[in-house]
């Protein structure tokens, strides 16, 4: 583990060689449960979150005992994890005096004692992280404190991915962090500190439980929780969103088109055409408004030709292009040559005859051709034109951008029916584009175009699902996005309803499906429905009934219709009766109701403005009068007459039914009704008491239903770029039934239609609305739903407009800096939203201080303007680090930061580093008594402080130290050998510190070998053994030189020069002789002294007698062979030539030439020569006749050989001739004697 206190920030690890006295002290095992019990504090119930605090940078490791503005790191909790659950909480128990103990008076430290306060015992789950942390004794500049952490007794730990240390130098603290802890982990941990006084050691116990298991709790959230399937789609509506935003840009995708389209009035489209690429060429046209891109195109590549065209004629030709707003005025100006010249204006090759619309103006040798109105046909090309000399001037009239009068709206409809949107612009002959999701749509059989003038209305047939999207209708002037939603087909189309029947009628449940082959179950109470007679189920077409006929009691349940293949898709309804049944009683008995007993504690519900009729059995002998009453049994009552308008009673004595019948039911008509019967009072019944019954009456309830009122206004807030959060009040009135949910509908303000945002009625009062475009001003209104159906529409809210922040600012970067002031610069966000910018917020940050808390550069927490792309930053302390992070601020909020720095607050800054060279990253070597110069390079501003040191103490006096403004000297005029050692260069540049170490070694020769023994000698050779000097001299040994020496001489004979071994074998010794041997060591600054045998080595003499060898007789006879053969020659006639050639043979041979097959015998032309094996035949003054075939032969008695070449003579006649026709005799010889003296010069050179 690398030292915490002292290092190296180059990477190099600093070592201190220090020997220190151990001095270990035990802690009692109680004091360290108890110190473990006193940090386990209940957990309390975690509290609301706190706003995200800015991450804070860990400090660097600690390389140096010195004081140092390091970034403070917060303080190691004691148990980081406040979230786990009570279970494995421990409760606090008082601390003990042990565990008191552990923090010692800082104002009284105990001497010898580097530790000040030990560590806590810790506990944590696995997995959770976990700090401890130690306090030790403040160092001096030369004397660090070296902390090491250590688990058990020999585990020495180490930073990495499990661990993580750090220190705080000023205050002397200590930390080390358990990331993930397992429960392996668990255990006593030790802390050793070393320093100048001693070794102090203390100890800590980590306790890791078993993982929490966190259950899952239940989340409540207020309003409406999307579920996965939202949130896919609220994905698939910002991709979509986002590939429409990138497509309203008029300028398309085209990087260099929306570099150069800064200026839509004043753009030279000719420039733009000459250098477009082909693929932009249809948005051009598109943003331009031009209809006919090719006859564009074609007058772009006339452009060039007429521009080579020299026209002498003219002294200033026209304009090569011209680029015009529609009304504009157009001036065209030429200089001819000369002022008579007659000149011709012409338009597109037609001659122009001044009027209202062309003025023709001539001044001096100007022509000008004037038009005061551009119109869209002045869009061609002008020409001047003077005899057979024209220039022209290709105008192109810009018309104004094409608005949008009336844009799409969104639709929102089922799937299968017909989409249709429509869109109006602001002039007919304009281009113009539909989208969707950024794409060009392709028109089909289901996407239709129609334009009719102004208007264009896209109709989309039988929409499906995959229609969904934002379609977008574009001119060059601007864009209108639309929405179509389009909700899977309802296989029901036409449901049924709740059902009320009297008994013995027929109940007759009715609805209509999509398809006519739709199949589908007729369930009561959730089991199948047989037909039989009295329950039919008819289909017909897309038709299902379910026909139920004289109604009885079981009859009453839940019936439903659940189509096949389409489980979701079913409906539900209920069957009540609410009929009696008549018994005719001819007999004197008392009066009698006789009706359902459902009835009973049951309410007849009725939709408000339908017609009710209740028949009501009666029997009684005599009939007895029905009183109809309204109100309740013991309220106010109001009588029903028998002729009202509107609600009344009809009695039939001879069918005994009294009927209540309300024409057109109120809301108001909702109250207990009473019906009395009253008989007789005279007369006596049989069977009845004394005091018999006089009347008999019946109490039902009649709840008449309707659509409820509005709900209040909705009230908006939490607006964001995609959502919004409204909240509404119930309505006033819930119609006379339970209120079933709400339905939130949306519209953009400009558009009168309305879109449903929940296909189920919320039952809450509150809604979050989704997937809403950003920049475009809504409003929201709910309506109630009840059981009788949509009520209401509530007022709109407010309009709002859903905004987004910024993103970041870019660009920030410090401009400038000097000893006091800071120079910061930015650039605008890249997406600055619909919010706009409102202005920046800057904070600045000191690094190393105190207190690192972000701080507003204004004191009075103003935003920084707008406009601002730039800010200095005076008063600032010299030398000091600097962090600055800036966002942007709109009404939406604040971006994230962009941070830069650290940066120093000086005019010059560089970075503190130490550039070693190559021979000073390993060991200096010195000789001793010569001068040790390390000259060691630097770099760092402001204000460099070098501090050199040795083994960490101060250098001594006889060392000198030069510093210059880039480079360190450490000097020694004379090495000594004490003077090796660990050289420490620090370099300290504010807050910065680097710190470099070199080593030095003073060498000299090495001491003499020591134990140089002679082991055995065997024959002839002798064995020698010894061990390394006790001085190698302060560098390796490079080997040893091993010598002998007779014993009767005093010369040494070197054996071995480089002996990197400690024995060796001397060989071949004369037999006879005596020998000592010596043994030198010797290294890179030369050979050391000797130390040699005390033994000498005999080597005993052996008699031997020498016997000649016998040896067969050697045959050193050859047969005659050429090694080289005779080669070809051309001899120039009347020189000598020679032919050569090798002969290997014993004995000699006879030699023998031979001209063409003649032999040669005694021809003084001919001289023969042999000797060393080189055969030759030197030709005298060569003849033409000389030339032919050469052959030697060499005989001898083992054989002969031969071989041949061919000699050819030149000859000089045509000098001859020359000479004889030009020259005089005498000249003719000169001249002779000069070409054969060059001839002969020729062909040495050649031969050579």
């Amino acid at each position: 583990m690398p030292s915490i206190g002292s290092g190296d920030l180059s990477g190099k690890k600093v070592v201190k060689k220090k020997v220190v006295k151990k001095v270990v002290k035990k802690k009692k095992q109680d004091s360290q449960e108890a110190q473990a019990l006193k940090t386990l504090k209940p957990t309390e119930p975690k509290a609301s979150p706190q706003p995200e605090q800015p991450p804070q940078e860990k400090p660097k490791e600690a390389v140096a005992p010195v004081e140092s503005p390091q970034v403070d790191k917060p303080e190691a909790k004691k148990v980081e994890d406040n979230d786990a659950p009570a279970a494995v909480q421990q409760p606090a128990t008082p601390a003990t005096k042990d565990s008191a103990s552990k923090v010692i008076d800082m104002k009284h430290p105990h001497t010898g004692r580097a530790i000040l306060e030990e560590p806590e015992n810790l506990f944590t789950n696995e997995g959770r992280e976990v700090t401890a942390r130690v306090k030790v004794l403040g160092a001096d500049v030369l004397h660090a404190v070296n902390v090491t952490w250590i688990k058990g007794k020999w585990n020495e730990l180490t930073k990495g991915d499990r661990f993580e240390m750090w220190c705080h130098e000023r205050t002397g603290e200590y930390f080390l962090k358990f990331r993930h802890p397992k429960q392996v982990d668990s255990g006593v941990y030790r802390v050793k500190a070393v320093s100048q006084k001693g070794e102090d050691e203390c100890s800590f116990e980590l306790k890791v439980g078993p993982p929490v298991v966190e259950e899952h709790k239940i989340e409540i959230k207020k309003g409406y929780v999307p579920d996965e399937k939202d949130i896919e789609r609220d994905v698939d509506f910002r991709n979509r969103l986002k590939k429409v935003q990138k497509s309203i840009n008029p300028l398309g995708s085209s990087e260099r088109l929306k570099k150069t389209g800064h200026s839509l009035t004043r753009f030279d489209i000719w420039a733009l055409l000459k250098t477009a690429s082909t693929r932009d060429y249809d948005t051009i046209a598109f943003k331009y408004g031009i209809l006919d891109m090719r006859a564009m195109l074609r007058r772009v590549s006339q452009l060039s030709k007429a521009s080579t065209k020299k026209c002498p004629s003219f002294t200033q030709k026209l304009p090569e292009t011209l680029s015009v707003n529609l009304s504009e005025k157009i001036v065209l100006e030429a200089e001819v040559a000369n002022e008579q010249m007659t000149v011709k204006w012409q338009r597109n090759g037609e001659e122009i005859t001044p009027g209202k619309h062309y003025q023709i103006m001539t001044k001096a040798n100007k022509r000008f051709l004037i038009i005061d109105q551009a119109s869209m046909a002045d869009s061609s090309s002008f020409s001047c034109v003077v005899g057979k000399d024209i220039t022209t001037c290709e105008v192109f009239v810009q018309a104004p951008p094409v608005t949008i009068v009336r844009g799409f709206q969104d639709i929102q409809l089922m799937s299968g029916e017909d989409a249709e949107f429509t869109a109006e612009m602001s002039s007919e002959a304009a281009r113009f584009k539909i989208l969707r999701d950024g794409n060009e749509i392709i028109l089909n059989d289901r996407f239709k175009i129609q334009k009719e003038g102004c208007k264009v209305t896209l109709n989309i047939l039988k929409c499906e699902p995959e229609d969904e999207g934002f379609y977008q209708f574009m001119t060059n002037g601007g864009a209108s996005t639309a929405e179509l939603m389009v909700q899977s087909e309802s296989v029901i189309v036409r449901p049924f309803s709740d059902l009320k029947v009297n008994f013995k009628d027929t109940a007759e449940f009715f609805c209509e499906v999509n398809k006519e082959d739709t199949k589908g179950n007729w369930l009561k109470d959730g089991k199948p429905i047989k037909a039989d007679d009295r329950v039919q189920i008819v289909e017909s077409g897309k038709a299902r009934r379910l026909i139920i006929k004289q109604v009885q009691d079981s009859d009453q349940a839940e019936y439903k219709f659940v189509a096949d293949d389409h489980p979701a898709c079913s409906i539900t309804a209920a069957l009540e009766m609410t009929g009696g049944h008549i018994t005719v009683e001819r007999k004197k008995v008392p009066p009698s109701i006789y009706l359902d007993h459902t009835l009973k504690d049951r309410a007849i519900v009725i939709r408000a403005g339908n017609k009710l009729k209740l028949d009501i059995p009666i029997s009684g002998e005599p009939a007895p009068v029905p009183e109809w009453k309204k109100g309740p049994k013991n309220g106010k009552q109001i009588a029903i007459p028998s002729t009202g308008t509107r609600v009344w009673v009809n009695t039939s004595t001879e069918h005994a039914v009294t009927s209540l019948c309300i024409s057109a039911a109120h809301l108001d008509d909702s109250d207990s009704f009473i019906c009395d019967l009253v008989w007789d009072k005279k007369e006596h019944v049989e069977g009845a008491d004394s005091e018999y019954i006089k009347r008999q009456e019946l109490e039902f309830k009649i709840q008449v239903c309707n659509i409820p009122t509005a709900p209040s206004v909705p009230q908006v807030s939490n607006v964001t770029a995609e959502t919004c959060y409204a909240t509404w009040n119930p309505p006033s009135c819930n119609g006379g039934c339970p209120i079933k949910g709400y339905v939130i509908e949306r519209k953009k303000t400009k558009s009168d239609r309305w879109i449903r945002l929940n296909v189920e009625p919320l039952s809450l009062l509150d809604f979050e609305a989704r997937r809403m475009i950003e920049g475009t001003e809504y409003q929201l209104r709910v309506r109630a739903v009840n059981q009788v159906g949509l009520g209401e529409a509530s007022e709109p809210s407010t309009p709002f407009t859903p905004l987004a922040p910024c993103t970041e600012p870019t660009g920030f970067r410090v401009s400038t800096t000097t000893d006091e002031a800071i120079e910061l610069s930015w650039l605008p966000p890249l997406e600055i939203g619909a919010a706009g910018l409102d202005g920046y917020l800057l904070e600045q940050q000191m690094v190393g201080g105190n207190d690192e808390k972000w701080q507003s550069v204004n004191s009075n927490s103003n935003l920084l303007s707008n406009q601002l792309a730039k800010i200095t930053l005076d008063k600032l302390i010299t030398g000091k680090k600097y962090r600055f992070r800036l966002a942007a601020v709109n009404r939406a909020g604040s971006s994230s930061y962009s941070e830069v720095g650290p940066v120093v607050c000086a005019a010059v800054v560089e970075e503190a580093k130490i550039v070693l060279p190559r021979h000073l990253l390993k060991p200096v070597k010195v000789k001793v008594g010569e001068k040790l110069h390390v000259n060691v390079p630097y770099q760092g501003r402001p204000k460099p402080q070098l501090t050199w040191t040795k083994d960490g103490k101060e250098l001594e006096d006889h060392v000198a130290i030069r510093n210059s403004l880039d480079s360190s000297v450490l000097f020694i005029r004379q090495a000594e050998r004490w003077d090796s050692g660990c050289y420490d260069l620090q370099l300290r540049v504010g807050d910065d510190l680097v710190i470099s170490k070199i080593e030095v070694a003073v060498i000299d020769i090495p001491s003499k070998p020591r134990q140089v023994k002679l082991v055995e000698v065997v024959g002839n050779s002798a064995s020698l053994k010894w061990e390394e000097p006790n001085d190698s001299g302060n560098t390796d040994i490079l080997g040893y030189i091993v010598e002998k020496r007779d014993a009767r001489s005093e010369d040494w004979f070197v054996v071995y020069d480089k002996l990197r071994h400690k024995q060796c074998q001397v060989s071949d010794l004369v037999l006879g002789n005596n020998y000592f041997f010596r043994v030198k060591a010797f290294n890179e600054v030369g050979v050391g002294e000797s130390n040699g045998t005390k033994d000498s080595a005999n080597i005993p003499k052996e008699k031997t007698v020498y016997k000649k060898p016998d040896y067969a007789p050697m045959d050193f006879r050859i047969k005659p062979e050429f090694t080289q053969a005779l080669n070809g020659r051309r001899i120039v006639e009347n020189y000598n030539g020679t032919l050569s050639c090798a002969l290997k043979c014993n004995p000699r041979p006879k030699i023998r030439w031979f001209k063409n097959k003649t032999e040669i015998i005694d021809n003084p032309k001919y001289k023969m020569t042999q000797a060393m094996g080189i055969v030759q035949l030197e030709i005298r003054r060569a003849r033409v006749g000389d030339a032919g075939t050469y052959t030697v032969t060499a005989a001898n008695e083992l054989g002969e050989a031969s071989c041949s070449c061919d000699v050819t003579v030149k000859e000089i006649k045509c000098i001859t001739h020359i000479c004889h026709v030009v020259l005089s005799p005498s000249a003719i010889i000169q001249k002779l004697f000069s070409a054969l003296s060059k001839e002969r010069k020729l062909r040495l050179r050649r031969s050579s």
